[in-house]
């Protein structure tokens, strides 16, 4: 009786950790799971107000100019929608667009806020090569507004074009990404499953002997 609650145990657990693992899965708040605990943060910049074209791991379309809540750009969000209030940022300065080109990653977040003080329709879409993954429509507001854009794979992520379809610019802060294999797959998770339960098998049948 209590090999099988432990079986029924296991595989309850099992089913419930793969839709963590599906094809795209995004993450709300910084917060959320082990977002933070997986993904190493490259910031926003060091506010100095220079233009910079790269950040650790990611390149971006556009120079990005460093600034600074609220030194330099006057808003953002509050935890725990984000990770801080007073940020340093990268401002997207004259583009409603920007792509970040980077080294295959399973995870990839960022927050964003409007230039504009006002709610504004973004989407981000995160590609693999040519190849659309998945996207994230949000409406973050200009003024103290920012939210999180961040979702993980089990395939890759490789590229994330961030549009804001109401022709404004914006700023982007915490930069995150997870390098493909630091995070567990979902043939990882099967095996393990399989293996549990294949002991749980022989341990039963030595108890019947």
């Amino acid at each position: 009786m209590r090999l099988l609650k432990l079986t029924t145990l296991i595989v309850f657990c099992l089913v419930l950790s793969l839709p963590a693992f599906a094809g795209f899965t995004t993450f709300a708040q910084p917060g959320d799971g082990n977002y933070e605990a997986l993904t190493t943060n490259y910031g926003g910049g060091d506010g100095s107000g220079n233009f910079i074209t790269s950040l650790g791991p990611f390149s971006f379309s556009n120079p990005q100019s460093e600034n600074n809540v609220p030194n330099s750009w006057a808003t953002w969000g509050s935890p725990p929608a984000t990770e801080s209030s007073t940020p340093n940022v990268l401002w997207n300065e004259g583009f409603n667009t920007l792509t970040l080109t980077f080294s295959p990653a399973s995870i990839v977040g960022f927050e964003l806020e409007p230039d504009n003080f006002a709610v504004e329709e973004v989407t981000a879409q995160f590609f693999d090569g040519t190849n659309l993954v998945g996207t994230i429509d949000l409406s973050p507001n200009g003024s103290a507004g920012a939210l999180l854009f961040a979702a993980q794979t089990d395939q890759a992520f490789t590229s994330v074009v961030i549009t804001d379809l109401a022709g404004g610019d914006f700023a982007i802060a915490q930069l995150r990404e997870a390098p493909v294999g630091t995070t567990p797959e979902p043939g990882t998770m099967v095996l393990l499953g399989t293996g549990l339960l294949g002991a749980l098998g022989v341990m039963r049948r030595k108890m019947n002997l």
